[in-house]
C-alpha cells in the first residue's frame, strides 16, 4: 500500500498501522516497493509533519500514534539520508525537526514516558548521535529538546529516581539511551568563575573558546557560588566553550553534579548563529541562604569577565543575602 491520509471521521486503523510499519521498515533500511524516499518526501506537509490524517483535530492518543510517531519516523529517515550526503533534503529535515521540537516527544497518559523512549530510539536509528555532534546549526531547538531530555535522564539515574507514577522502572531504557547518545564534545556555557581562562585551562585542558555572548532572560545571582535564574528582560554575560566528554566529567565533579548543580541546555546566539549549549544550574537545596560569597571567589568571577572580553561594569549580580 502507499502512504495516504485517512479521514478523521472514518479512519481505518488497520491501514494506519500498516503505513506506520511501512515507514519503520524504510527507516530500518528494508526495501519496499510501495515506499521510496521520493514518495516519503512528497507526503510531508507544509508544517513538516508526516501526519496520516487529513486533519489535526484528533484525540491526544491518536495524535501521538498517527501524527507524531510517523513524523518522527519520517524525519529520522531524512536525517539518516542527509547525514550520508544528500544535502537536498536539508529544508525538509529542518521542517520535520521543527515540528518534532514542538511536541517535546511527549506521549499520552500512562504511556507518556514510554512514548518518549520509543521516539528517541526512532531517532537513534536515524543516526541521532552523529547529528547532535556534527550538525549543531540545524534546528537548535531540536538539539536543546534532546539534550534536556538526556540531562533529566542522567540526573534521575544518578539520584536513583527511575520509578514512574505507576511503578514502572525506566532505568534500563534511560541507561541505554544515555550511553548511545553520550557526546564526545558539547558546547558549555560559563557564566561564573569558569569564564576565567587560567582556571579553565587547569580544570579542562581540552576546552576551546567559541566566543562571548549573552544569555537572554536569565540573571546572574550569587547565593554562595555563581548561579543563574530566570528574569525577563535581563542579559547575562557568558563565555561559550567547546568541551570534551573528559572535560565534562571533570566539571561534573567540580560542580557537584547532580546534587549541587544540575544541567540545562539553552539556546544562545554566537557569531550570528543560534546553538544549544549546556549550563550548570544550582539546585534549590544548595541555595544556602546563611552564607555569602567569599571575596576571592567574586574576584575570580570578575577576572573571568575581563578574560572573556566584558567590562567589569557588566558584573552586576543579584546577591541573595
Amino acid at each position: 500500500m502507499k502512504l495516504k491520509r485517512q479521514s478523521v471521521e472514518n479512519p481505518n486503523f488497520k491501514e494506519l498501522d500498516e503505513m506506520v510499519q511501512m515507514m519503520t521498515e524504510l527507516l530500518n533500511g528494508k526495501e519496499n516497493a510501495d515506499l521510496k524516499l521520493d514518495a516519503l518526501c512528497s507526503f510531508q506537509d507544509l508544517k513538516g509533519s508526516f501526519s496520516l490524517f487529513d486533519c489535526d483535530i484528533v484525540p491526544n492518543d491518536v495524535r501521538t500514534d498517527y501524527i507524531n510517531i510517523p513524523t518522527y519516523i519520517g524525519t529520522a529517515i531524512l536525517m539518516k539520508v542527509y547525514l550520508i550526503g544528500n544535502e537536498d533534503l536539508k529544508d525538509r529535515l529542518i521542517k520535520g525537526l521543527n515540528f518534532t521540537a514542538k511536541t517535546h516527544l511527549s506521549g499520552h497518559g500512562y504511556d507518556e514516558e514510554r512514548t518518549r523512549i520509543h521516539s528517541l530510539k526512532i531517532f537513534c536509528k536515524g543516526k541521532l548521535i552523529d547529528f547532535l555532534e556534527n550538525k549543531r546549526e540545524i534546528c537548535p531547538a531540536f538539539h536543546s529538546m534532546i539534550h534536556n531530555i538526556l540531562h533529566n535522564y542522567n540526573s534521575n539515574l544518578l539520584n536513583y529516581k527511575t520509578i514512574g507514577l505507576w511503578g514502572e522502572d525506566y532505568r534500563q531504557d534511560w541507561e541505554e539511551l544515555t550511553n548511545i547518545l553520550k557526546l564526545k564534545k558539547r558546547l558549555y556555557i560559563a557564566y561564573g568563575s569558569n569564564m576565567n581562562k587560567e582556571q579553565m585551562k587547569y580544570r579542562c585542558p581540552d576546552a576551546k573558546i567559541i566566543g562571548k555572548t549573552y544569555l537572554k532572560d536569565w540573571e546572574l545571582t550569587i547565593p554562595f557560588y555563581a548561579n543563574i535564574e530566570m528574569k525577563n528582560g535581563t542579559l547575562t554575560p557568558i563565555l561559550l566553550w567547546e568541551i570534551s566528554a573528559e572535560d565534562e566529567a571533570k566539571l561534573d565533579r567540580y560542580e557537584g553534579y547532580p546534587n549541587l548543580y544540575d544541567k540545562k541546555d539553552f539556546l544562545v546566539s554566537i557569531n550570528n548563529t543560534l546553538v544549544s549549549a549546556m549550563a550548570y544550574i544550582m539546585t534549590d537545596k544548595y541555595k544556602v541562604k546563611d552564607k555569602i560569597a567569599r571575596d576571592w571567589y567574586v574576584e575570580g568571577v570578575i577576572q573571568g569577565y575581563i578574560d572573556a572580553g566584558f567590562d567589569k561594569s557588566e558584573f552586576n549580580p543579584r546577591l541573595m543575602n
